[in-house]
């Protein structure tokens, strides 16, 4: 009966440990995981540690074990910037070891070049310009019976390449498409960075005589050329193969240039007879700031060529002055709905076989009466000489004056294209006057770089 009781006690005490003994199991193995956990924040802060101090170019320092319970995890670190010797190189303190293949890694930054990028990829651009004519038949401009003229057509498509060539010279080239034809309008080099400040430029350019004669269609602010421009040029304008320098002149009191210029002497205008009959320009512009809305441009040209052969006198000189005049008003508050640009430009004409000079001028005044708006009228008139036939040959000082007067307006629904109208009168020099409506689209894509001011 006794051992029966000590059976039963047993059994009860038995019970009882086995809770605790596995309680005891389980509290040790959590410990243990802690354990672990504390080992691998030791280890990853300083792995943390190694990688911060490989990145900033230090040695890596020896790992100092922090209690896992003063580690901040959330806590982001800042990278110091490694000191730069020269280049995008970081410079390494001595006694440094080299590093292992593994962590051996250097970041190389490159330095951006706008340039490069455009060194084989020029700027490329498209210009058209469609022109519908309406009015009386007009055979001084557009031939007998209107032969060149059409109700509507493209007048003119110019395609424009420009890049620089290195980071001395820049290299542009205007293409005209026309119904007769393609032909290169200007295609030349231009070297902006020689000695004592001057600019050069070499190859087939418009003459930098006035204003009207180096604007290309897109850029005049009427639809035809004024009379002078024709009468004296033709609608070609005056261009040739040739070489140019100009120089600015520092001064306090205006923006001064000089150029200086010599062409081949073979265009619509001169002919050269012999290697020596070259074709000379020159122009001196002033520009002047009167206030901040507004400021003045002055300008004088002298040109001088051999006409084509006559039988009147063989080899015989022509030579060209001119000034031109232009006032501009933009207020800078309001400069988006209004400004006014007034221009003038006077030209005489010497020519050997002649006994008396051509003149001629236009005086243009242009005003924007509201965003995208703009209208102006312009003022005409210029001798033009008789063709040399046996009348003429008779009589030297056979010549007719033209004039004429126009009123336009203009709409830009963007920079990328314009609307114009413009309503002509043009009395010519045989009695004969012409009313005319010129309707003008022209719209452009590419890139198409500023031209000159």
């Amino acid at each position: 009966m006794a051992r029966h009781g000590h059976c039963v006690i047993f059994s009860i005490i038995f019970l009882a440990t086995v809770p605790l003994f596995a309680q005891q199991s389980q509290d040790e193995r959590v410990k243990q995981l802690e354990q672990k956990v504390d080992e691998l924040l030791r280890q990853t802060t300083a792995i943390r540690q190694e990688i911060d101090q490989l990145k900033a170019g230090q040695p890596a320092a020896a790992p100092q074990p922090q209690p896992a319970a003063e580690e901040d995890l959330t806590k982001i670190g800042v990278v110091s910037p490694a000191p730069v010797t020269s280049g995008n190189t970081p410079a390494k303190p001595a006694g440094e070891q080299p590093q292992s293949a593994l962590t051996d890694v250097q970041t190389i930054n490159n330095v951006s070049n706008p340039g490069a990028a455009k060194a084989l990829n020029p700027d490329i651009s498209a210009i058209g310009n469609f022109i519908g004519k309406m009015g009386k038949a007009n055979p001084f401009e557009f031939g007998p019976g209107d032969a060149m003229r059409s109700p509507m057509r493209l007048d003119e498509a110019e395609v424009a390449f420009q890049a620089y060539v290195d980071p001395y010279a820049k290299a542009n080239f205007f293409l005209s498409a026309t119904p007769e034809g393609l032909s290169v309008e200007e295609g030349y080099i231009q070297f902006v960075t020689l000695p004592y400040d001057l600019t050069a430029r070499a190859g087939k350019f418009k003459a930098m005589f006035g204003k009207a004669n180096t604007w290309h269609t897109h850029v005049r602010p009427w639809v035809d050329q004024p009379l002078v421009i024709h009468n004296f040029f033709t609608d070609e304008q005056l261009a040739d193969d040739g070489v140019e320098v100009s120089k600015v002149f520092p001064t306090s009191l205006a923006f001064v240039e000089g150029t200086a210029e010599v062409f081949s002497g073979n265009n619509t205008v001169f002919h050269r007879q012999k290697q020596s009959d070259l074709f000379y320009n020159g122009h001196l512009k002033v520009f002047k700031d009167i206030s901040e809305n507004s400021n003045i441009e002055l300008g004088t040209s002298y040109a001088r060529g051999t006409l084509p052969d006559s039988s009147l006198k063989p080899g015989a000189a022509s030579q060209f002055g001119g000034i031109d005049v232009t006032y501009r008003w933009k207020p800078l508050i309001r400069s988006t709905y209004t400004s006014v640009i007034a221009r003038f430009e006077g030209m005489v004409n010497d020519r050997a076989d002649r006994t008396h000079d051509l003149k001629g001028f236009y005086a243009s005044f242009d005003y924007q009466f509201a965003p995208r708006w703009f209208t102006g009228v312009r003022l005409d008139r210029a001798d033009r000489a008789n063709s040399l036939d046996d009348s003429a040959v008779a009589n030297p000082l056979s010549r007719f004056t033209d004039r004429g007067v126009s009123a336009t307006l203009t709409f830009w629904p963007s920079e990328f294209s314009q609307l114009r109208g413009q309503l002509r009168h043009i009395s010519y020099g045989e009695a004969k006057a012409v009313n005319e409506l010129l309707l003008q689209l022209q719209f452009s894509i590419g890139a198409h770089g500023a031209h000159a001011f």
